[in-house]
């Protein structure tokens, strides 16, 4: 089993989701300031030349949500349990994550990390202003919902847990302030104490994301 990435939360999410399945593989960095990502080899991998993508038995599978539970299910669906109403549950909270909290915290990435410290542009601040609005309208949701839960979709962590983590890490490296928010602020922080973080977080310079 191959991971092929580099430091973003795309690729934290598929990484932590391994750790956590106690999974055996390997993980191949790219260079995206090389262009190692666009590559005719890696294009075989991803038509679009992206990451992450994993390659398993002889086949390569994209999109990070649909290989975390790729791993989920080939694990006996630990993280990705229970019956259709369970499950249901947490593709909410991938599908919150990943279309609307996700899309906010991406955009705070790319305007002040992708944008303006790798390409030197000026950031945009009507995009961040209207990410802060959206934000301000999904965390206090969240919030809410672990203010009764340990874990996202209840009972233990699933997937839902690790890709939300994996978007709401951009924190860290961008002005996104989640202090006001108690109960995400102990999920993220309780997230981020488990042995997985840290061995995922071990693959990318710095134990960092870009910043």
């Amino acid at each position: 089993m191959k991971i092929y990435g580099f430091a973003t939360y795309n690729v934290t999410k598929v990484l932590l989701t391994a750790e956590e399945l106690g999974l055996q593989y390997e993980y191949i960095p790219l260079n995206p300031l090389e262009g190692e990502q666009k590559t005719e080899e890696h294009l075989r991998r991803h038509p679009l030349g992206q990451v992450p993508v994993l390659e398993h038995e002889g086949e390569c599978y994209i999109e990070s949500a649909a290989i975390c539970r790729y791993l989920a299910r080939i694990s006996g669906s630990r993280l990705y349990q229970g019956d259709a109403r369970q499950k249901a549950k947490i593709d909410r909270w991938v599908d919150f994550s990943t279309l609307h909290m996700g899309r906010w915290l991406a955009t705070y990435f790319f305007q002040e990390i992708v944008n303006s410290k790798f390409f030197g542009n000026e950031i945009d601040q009507q995009a961040l202003a209207e990410a802060g609005e959206y934000l301000q309208q999904q965390f206090p949701v969240l919030d809410a919902v672990l203010a009764g839960n340990e874990f996202m979709a209840g009972g233990g962590i699933s997937i839902a847990d690790l890709i939300g983590f994996s978007y709401v890490q951009i924190h860290e490296v961008t002005s996104v302030d989640i202090s006001a928010y108690e109960h995400l602020s102990r999920w993220y922080s309780q997230i981020r104490e488990r042995p997985s973080f840290s061995a995922a977080m071990s693959h990318f310079p710095n134990h960092q994301i870009l910043h």
